[in-house]
């Protein structure tokens, strides 16, 4: 479904929500719901900035990376496990 046919379709369902009672407390609770998913992470952007700085110096090639096979390798060898 196109974005316009969409729209459209959301506009005339909401109509009918608004004039039942009963459908605007679901609706109420629909849009309460999605407020909370909107709501802040309790992770700072900060980390979120860190993650994406280096992903960007992974996917750039200038970081050397190891694979998990390479890290598991080494893990074995140092620890035994």
């Amino acid at each position: 479904m196109e974005t316009k046919e969409l729209r459209r379709k959301l506009i005339n369902d909401f109509g009918k929500f608004i004039d039942d009672d009963s459908k605007l407390e679901i609706l109420e609770s629909v849009f309460d719901a999605i407020k909370q998913d909107e709501k802040d992470s309790i992770i700072p952007d900060a980390h979120y900035n860190v993650v994406a700085e280096e992903r960007e110096k992974y996917l750039s090639g200038k970081v050397e990376a190891s694979s998990w096979e390479e890290a598991e390798q080494r893990l074995n060898a140092k620890y035994g496990f």
